[in-house]
Order: C-alpha cells, then sequence, then structure tokens
C-alpha cells in the first residue's frame, strides 16, 4: 500500500518505492455506526472499501445520500479523489484556464490544476480535459503511476494481460498498477484498458493502493429519506399515454435491459426517475419483483378502500387462475374502487396497444398494497 497523502508538490519525493516496505494508514480504525448511503447498504460487495473513502473525504457521494457505484467514474472526479488523496494541498489557481473545457467556476476546476500541475495530466493535443468523460482503465493506471512520481519499475517482457502488448498504449502503467496488487484484471485475462471503471471498482482499487488492513468499516445506518409523493406522483403521470414501439419494445425494458412483463419495471423506472428508486423493488421479471415484496414482509394481503393512499403500490390479480400478475401505483380512491397509473396494460378500449395509462379498477382487483416507505426502511 501507498502512503494517502503522498506528495503536496511537483517537488516532493517518492514516499514509499515499490521494493520497499510499504506503509498503511495510520488512522484508527472506524467502528461507530455511521449514515451510510441510500445505494452502498453494508451486505454491498464494496462496502468496506466506499466506507473508508466516505471516511476519508475522498468522496462525498451525491445529493439525498447517493452514491451511484455502478455509475462510471469521470476524469473531472477522478481528479477530485486524488486531490483529496492527497490532502487537498494548497493550489495556485491561475485566472486563465489550462483547458479550454474547464471553466474556472468549475466545480472540480482547483482538482483539475492540480492535477495539471502535478504533472498527472496533460490533458489532450488540442488542449482539453473533456472533464465529462468516462475516464478508461488505461489512463487510470497512468495518473496513479504519475502520481506515485513515476517509481522506478521494469515491465514484464510478456503482457499479463491477454488484451495489451508490450507496445500498447501505458503498458508500463497498467503492469505497474498490477503489479502493485491495486487491480488483478478480469478473470478472463483481460485488463479492458479502454473501458470505464464504475465508482465502486474504483474505491477498490484506491482501497488496496492506500487504504489499511486494519480498517474495519463502520455499521451500516440508513439515512432517514422520506418520500415526497407529489414528486413521484409527478413522474408517473408524465408517462401517461406512453405506448410501446412493439410487444414488450418500450423504454422501460430498455432502462433494464430487458425484454418481459413490464408493469414493474415501469413502477421502478417511475420511482427511480423521481429519486426514490430505493422505495421499491427493481426487477426484470415480475416474479422477482413479487418474491422481493414477499421477503420484506411489506405487503398487507387483507385490503379495504381506505387502505389505499396516493403513492402506494398493489398488487393486482385479474382472477383468472392467474394468480397475482400485475402491479400498478395508487392515485385516488373513486367509489367501490381507485384510479391507477399502470405500465404494460390498455386503456380499456383498444387492447392492441399497451402502454403506460390511467385506469379505474374494482377494489376486488387488488390483492395486495405496501407503502414505499415501509420498503426503503425494511430493505435500509
Amino acid at each position: 500500500m501507498f502512503s494517502q497523502t503522498r506528495r503536496l508538490t511537483k517537488s516532493a519525493t517518492l514516499v514509499l518505492a515499490m521494493a520497499l516496505t510499504l506503509v498503511t494508514l495510520t488512522a484508527a480504525p472506524s467502528t461507530a455506526a455511521t449514515t451510510g448511503f441510500r445505494d452502498v447498504t453494508g451486505s454491498y460487495q464494496f462496502y468496506k472499501e466506499i466506507s473508508w473513502m466516505s471516511d476519508k473525504g475522498i468522496t462525498t457521494g451525491y445529493q439525498d445520500h447517493w452514491f451511484y457505484p455502478e455509475r462510471q467514474v469521470s476524469r473531472e472526479a477522478f481528479a477530485a479523489f486524488m486531490f483529496r488523496l492527497a490532502g487537498e494541498p494548497s493550489v495556485s489557481l491561475p485566472s486563465k484556464s489550462p483547458f479550454k473545457d474547464v471553466k474556472t467556476t468549475d466545480p472540480f476546476y482547483k482538482a483539475i490544476v492540480w492535477l495539471e500541475d502535478e504533472g498527472i495530466t496533460t490533458g489532450w493535443a488540442d488542449q482539453t480535459f473533456r472533464p465529462d468523460w468516462s475516464i478508461s482503465r488505461s489512463a487510470m493506471a497512468a495518473f496513479l503511476y504519475r502520481y506515485e512520481d513515476r517509481p522506478s519499475y521494469s515491465a514484464p517482457k510478456s503482457s499479463p494481460f491477454k488484451d495489451m502488448t508490450t507496445s500498447s498504449k501505458f503498458y508500463k502503467e497498467v503492469a505497474w498498477l498490477a503489479s502493485s496488487g491495486m487491480t488483478t484484471g478480469y478473470s478472463d485475462g483481460t485488463f479492458r484498458p479502454y473501458s470505464g471503471t464504475s465508482r465502486a471498482a474504483t474505491s477498490a482499487f484506491l482501497f488496496r493502493g492506500y487504504g489499511s488492513s486494519s480498517y474495519k468499516a463502520p455499521s451500516y445506518v440508513a439515512p432517514a429519506i422520506k418520500m415526497n409523493t407529489s414528486a413521484v406522483m409527478t413522474a408517473v403521470h408524465s408517462q401517461v399515454g406512453y405506448t410501446e414501439r412493439a410487444f414488450r419494445v418500450n423504454k422501460y425494458n430498455d432502462w433494464i435491459d430487458g425484454n418481459g412483463a413490464w408493469c414493474g419495471v415501469f413502477v421502478s423506472w417511475a420511482f427511480t426517475n423521481a429519486g426514490y428508486g430505493d422505495f421499491v423493488p427493481k426487477h426484470e421479471y415480475f416474479s422477482d419483483y413479487v418474491k422481493d415484496l414477499k421477503s420484506t414482509g411489506v405487503l398487507d394481503w387483507n385490503v379495504s378502500l381506505s387502505d389505499l393512499h396516493k403513492g402506494d403500490v398493489v398488487l393486482m390479480n385479474w382472477h383468472q387462475g392467474e394468480g397475482t400478475s400485475h402491479t400498478a401505483i395508487v392515485d385516488h380512491v373513486d367509489g367501490n374502487g381507485a384510479w391507477f397509473v399502470e405500465g404494460n396494460t390498455s386503456d380499456g378500449k383498444n387492447y392492441s396497444v399497451r402502454g403506460v395509462f390511467y385506469r379505474w379498477r374494482p377494489l376486488s382487483y387488488v390483492d395486495a398494497v405496501f407503502d414505499p416507505q415501509d420498503y426503503y426502511e425494511a430493505t435500509h
């Protein structure tokens, strides 16, 4: 491992050389419970590594306690990670940006200037930095190699990865990254140098290089989030009238990369677009959607009209021998039933056209109902 705050200026010498004994962080491990990210619970694969990133101030996540672990890391975000990893050293900010596509008012301007000052990046030949591009895995290796002041290293004469040759761009830097233990590549023997890297995987890279084996992640505490029903229903109603392009070919299945019956996928899509994706299950197949709900214990199977509230989600049964086979979002009670917004349904007149429609259904069709707030609290 390498020292977290190994250099503050260009003239700083390499604190930890590859051939020397490596020094780990000496901060005491964090054990107290702490409010975490909504989408990185204690059971998440990289919970420890992401918690370390947060504890050390290397990441702050996004607004409303999101981390987005599967989102690819942009070049500007990685600049910010490295700047914070270095201890946020003082930077003399020029009045004119060194890059044509980075404004002096941009949120990561200081980190990008520092990255350029340190020689960690030179940008592109056209004087751009391309801050919002995903950083490639090979470029990440190059940044980290330069961050360590280009340590003396002889790359192997035979590439450790099937998709890189000794003449590949950044071969030395990638081989160095592998030898440092920060990456092992993929199980198929590739490194995929031009692919992006998720925020979760980046956390794992940095923890392996700069974290401490004695670090103990704090117990997870879910942030107290209350669903804004109005925001959810705005997102839901904005989709009414959408029709699929062909059978099960629609933007909701595109979103989840699926091709199944998509009533549950629509529910997840709508809540996600309102900022509450973790308040409902997200599954390609309806059977998994129902199984998830049953496992959390949030379903009320003895439903009366007084149990139906705006923003609640119901499971429906057409009583045709299929059992529970549909889901919808409650709008309001009316008479002996209620109005719902449903995906993967018809308008009740033209049954050959399927889409998202606003429909009245009798209470007898409702098998169960759950409050999305209950689902969030049960799963966090």
